[in-house]
């Protein structure tokens, strides 16, 4: 280890960094606890389904008969939603019943020795994926070796078993009315739109200030991190709208899942292609400050080139107001109709920027390869409005419940696409 060796440094941060984290939860443990409540929730859920499985197979099949085995089928049940719960018990007792056959079957036939269990293991392997019992297809060749190893008589204690863990889960998150997850998905859709937003707001002040290369790099860097957010916010929504299947909560309010997640689905649908433009448009600036694919290289011209985008500023950080609203829209469970409001403010006044920014555009002396590269961004930033814009646009249900004050424009010449600036062609 050198002297100019940084890991010495690194540990030291890290271990104050942990101190730090430790007094904090001597001092507050209530409020350290609160962000891993989930998964504290899931651990008594998955211990009390245990300690009641194994209580029902001491009571109904006594101490003899390996109750051990019935909490290990409550280990394996208890998921995180119902239905996946009950999903996964039921492929449980499927295996099972599948591997006792299988193992009676084998001892009727040939006996047990090693041929048999070989065929045996490969055989049930098999036909637990053909019957697409998912990762409960283990549990059928688990079963013919407990059964084979055991004797027949074993076969009716291992159904038994299975079945009381499997109860004792799906019985376990009942009760405990499990969440939704709507508000997560709600909460992550939000996230995305805000580091959406603030990519634009930081675009914007780019295109006043000035940029370069390495701020544009920063920019595209950025794009990415949330399309992965944005990855991670459907995913969650896919748990959500899993979440309340069979739900009791939803049960009792009979809710439609449609009707609380299909606005959730039409806003990522949404922000997914926001983040696909405002990344077209990132990468047609740095192609710009590049200097690449035949654009002004001279560092005079490519100044000029650049001061020209400054209109477009305008448009991104109108753009950014309206993802902001957006993200309010999407995080706020009452759907505040001053939200809808800000949204069609920031709307308007994108497009007023817009038409001036595609006017200094069009109407100056540039090359074929500056005409192709503002014409795309200007489309694009035009298109972003367009997707975000609940009057017009071909994603008004991402407002829920829509206001009644959001009317579409009518004859359709309010917003059709074209956005030609005056003076321009």
């Amino acid at each position: 280890m050198t002297a100019t060796d940084p890991r010495p440094a690194r540990w030291r941060a890290t271990i104050e960094t942990r101190s730090k984290a430790t007094g904090q939860a001597l001092r507050h443990p209530v409020r350290s606890l609160r962000p891993h409540r989930e998964t504290i929730a899931q651990t008594v859920k998955v211990a009390v389904a245990c300690a009641l499985a194994w209580e029902a197979a001491v009571l109904i099949l006594g101490e003899d008969e390996q109750p051990v085995l019935a909490p290990l089928a409550a280990l394996l049940t208890v998921q995180l939603t119902v239905f996946r719960t009950v999903a996964q018990g039921l492929r449980q007792i499927g295996g099972v019943i599948l591997g006792a056959l299988a193992a009676l079957g084998l001892l009727r036939l040939a006996g047990a020795n090693f041929a048999t269990i070989g065929l045996a293991v490969a055989t049930c392997l098999a036909l637990g994926r053909l019957l697409r019992l998912g990762s409960q297809a283990t549990e059928v060749p688990v079963t013919v070796l407990l059964v084979l190893s055991t004797g027949a008589p074993y076969a009716p204690v291992r159904i038994w078993d299975t079945l009381l863990g499997v109860i004792s889960g799906i019985l376990v998150n009942l009760l405990a009315a499990p969440p939704t997850y709507v508000g997560h998905a709600a909460h992550h859709c939000a996230k995305a739109a805000d580091q959406l937003a603030h990519i634009a707001r930081h675009a914007a002040h780019g295109l006043r200030e000035g940029w370069d290369e390495k701020t544009s790099d920063g920019w595209l860097r950025q794009v990415e991190a949330a399309a992965h957010e944005l990855e991670h916010a459907r995913r969650t929504t896919a748990q959500a709208q899993e979440g309340i299947r069979l739900n009791p909560r939803r049960l009792r309010r009979g809710a439609d899942p449609a009707a609380a997640l299909g606005p959730l689905h039409e806003g990522l649908t949404c922000l997914g292609h926001v983040c696909d433009q405002l990344g077209s448009v990132l990468r047609g600036l740095d192609d710009l400050a590049r200097g690449e694919r035949r654009l002004p290289r001279e560092a005079d011209a490519r100044t000029e080139a650049c001061g020209r985008m400054e209109p477009l500023g305008e448009v991104l950080a109108a753009i950014a107001d309206a993802l902001d609203a957006f993200a309010r829209i999407q995080r706020d469970h009452v759907r505040d109709p001053g939200y809808t409001d800000e949204l069609m403010t920031a709307l308007d006044r994108g497009q007023e920027r817009h038409a001036t920014a595609a006017n200094a555009l069009c109407c100056a002396d540039h090359g074929p390869a500056l005409w192709s590269l503002h014409g795309s961004i200007t489309d694009e930033t035009h298109q972003i409005l367009h997707e975000l814009d609940p009057r017009g646009g071909p994603h008004p249900a991402a407002l829920h419940p829509q206001p009644p004050h959001v009317i579409a424009p009518r004859g359709g010449n309010a917003d059709d696409g074209t956005a030609v600036a005056p003076g321009c062609p």
